[in-house]
C-alpha cells in the first residue's frame, strides 16, 4: 500500500492568499499520507522553466515538520503548475532514496499506488533492470504511443499520476484495486487529490476550505490541462481495459481483496480539535517546525507556545487556536467579548477562510478555530454541501 496525492492548478491566476491555502493544503495532503507509507517519500515540482524532483526517506510526517519542508514549499510559486506527491509502503525493491518515488523515465515522470505482479517479464522484454516494480509502469509510458498498449502489458493493480513533456498537463488514472479522489476550487483553479477520501476530505478541512471530492472513475486516463482550467476543470479522456486476463483472486483469493480501513487512525488534535491521524493526537500545525509561535515541548514536559500578539512565552492551557496561529487568554480577552467575534473595533475587516471575501468584523464567526462569514456560517449550517 502506498498513497499518491497533489494538485495541479491554471499558471499564474492565483493571489497571495490562494497560494497560501494552497501551500496549507499540500502541507496537509502530505502530512496526512503517512497512514499509506513510512518508508520514503517523494515530490515532483512542474513549471514552465523547470521539473524537480525530490526524494527522502524521511516520512511524510517528519518531512512536513522539518526545515526541508520550507524549502520544499518556496519552489511552490503562482507559475508552478503541478505538485506530484508519494508516500511508500515498500513491496519490492529495498528502501533507498534511489527506489522511492516519483520515477523519471525519459520525458515521463511519475507515481504509483499498487502491485504490479508481471513486472520481471516486462522488464525482461523490454531489456530493462529493474529494482521497483513501479518503475515498468513509466518506461512503458515512455516508449508506448497508446495508453491501451502499456496497460496491455500490467498485471496487477495501479493508481496512477504522471507528467509528460508538457509541464502543464497531469494525466491520472486508477483501476479498481486502488482508490483515487479528486476536489476542484474553483476560485484558484486548482485540482487536488489524493488516495482516499479521508485522506483529502481532512487536508482540506484543516485549511478552512471546503469543497466537494469525488471518486475518480476507473479504466479512463484523464489528461488534466491546467491553462483550460476555469468555472470547472477540464480534462481529455482515454477509455482503457485493465486486467484484461487477469484477477485479483489469483493472488488475493476470492473475495478476499478488500480496501485499507482509516478508522482506527483517526483522533481530533488535542489543541486545536481537528482531525490528525498522528498516534500523539497532535496535528502537525500544532507541532509546527520549532517555530516560537508553534507548540513546542518544554523539558518539563508542559506545551507552551509564543502568543502571536504580546510574543510572550504561554503555557497551553492558557493557548487559544485561532486560524492556525496560538493568542493567550489575556490578548484574546482585550479583542474579543466572546466567541461570536463581536469586536470592539467594529471597522476592522477580516477575510473568511472559506470564501476569501473580506467581511466585516461584525459579521464574521469562529467555526473550529476559524473565521468564516456569515454566509458560509448559514451554508455551514444548514448541512448542504459548500462549493467555492
Amino acid at each position: 500500500m502506498c498513497g499518491i496525492f497533489g494538485f495541479a492548478k491554471r499558471e499564474g491566476w492565483q493571489s497571495e492568499s490562494q497560494m497560501d491555502r494552497i501551500e496549507d493544503i499540500v502541507s496537509n495532503l502530505t502530512f496526512e499520507s503517512v497512514i499509506r507509507g513510512e518508508d520514503s517519500t517523494g515530490i515532483a515540482i512542474a513549471s514552465k522553466t523547470e521539473k524537480l524532483v525530490y526524494k527522502t526517506l524521511k516520512s511524510s510526517d517528519q518531512l512536513v515538520c522539518s526545515d526541508d519542508w520550507c524549502n520544499i514549499l518556496e519552489k511552490i510559486d503562482k507559475d508552478t503548475t503541478i505538485f506530484l506527491g508519494h508516500v511508500r509502503f515498500a513491496t519490492t525493491g529495498v528502501v533507498t532514496e534511489q527506489n522511492a518515488h516519483p520515477f523519471v523515465k525519459g520525458s515521463v515522470i511519475g507515481a504509483h499506488n499498487g502491485i504490479i505482479y508481471n513486472h520481471s517479464e516486462i522488464a525482461k522484454k523490454i531489456d530493462k533492470n529493474v529494482q521497483v516494480d513501479s518503475e515498468v509502469i513509466f518506461g512503458l509510458l515512455n516508449k508506448k504511443e497508446k495508453y491501451q498498449e502499456v496497460f496491455d502489458l500490467l498485471e496487477g493493480d495501479y493508481a496512477l499520476s504522471w507528467i509528460d513533456e508538457d509541464y502543464k498537463t497531469l494525466h491520472l488514472m486508477h483501476e479498481e484495486g486502488r482508490p483515487l479522489h479528486i476536489a476542484y476550487w474553483k476560485k484558484a483553479r486548482c485540482l487536488f487529490w489524493a488516495s482516499t477520501k479521508e485522506i483529502l476530505d481532512t487536508a482540506l478541512k484543516q485549511a478552512g476550505l471546503v469543497i466537494n471530492t469525488s471518486d475518480l472513475p476507473t479504466d479512463t486516463v484523464y489528461e488534466f490541462n491546467t491553462a483550460e482550467f476555469w468555472k470547472d476543470w477540464k480534462a481529455n479522456t482515454v477509455e482503457v481495459e485493465t486486467n484484461a486476463n487477469w484477477s485479483y483472486a489469483h493472488y488475493y483469493g476470492a473475495g478476499s481483496y478488500k480496501g485499507a480501513s482509516y478508522s482506527n487512525y483517526v483522533y481530533n488534535c488535542k489543541f486545536c480539535q481537528m482531525t490528525t491521524y498522528r498516534a500523539d493526537k497532535i496535528c502537525f500545525k500544532c507541532t509546527g517546525s520549532g517555530k516560537e509561535e508553534s507548540l513546542r515541548l518544554t523539558e518539563g514536559g508542559e506545551w507552551v507556545a509564543n502568543c502571536t500578539d504580546c510574543k510572550v512565552e504561554t503555557k497551553g492551557e492558557n493557548l487559544i487556536w485561532i486560524n492556525g496561529d496560538y493568542v493567550c487568554t489575556y490578548c484574546e480577552g482585550k479583542k474579543y467579548a466572546h466567541y461570536d467575534y463581536d469586536y470592539k473595533d467594529s471597522n476592522r475587516m477580516e477575510p473568511c477562510v472559506y470564501c476569501g471575501d473580506f467581511e466585516s468584523v461584525e459579521d464574521m464567526f469562529l467555526l473550529n478555530g476559524y473565521k468564516i462569514c456569515t454566509h458560509c456560517n448559514d451554508y455551514e449550517k444548514s448541512n448542504k454541501p459548500f462549493t467555492l
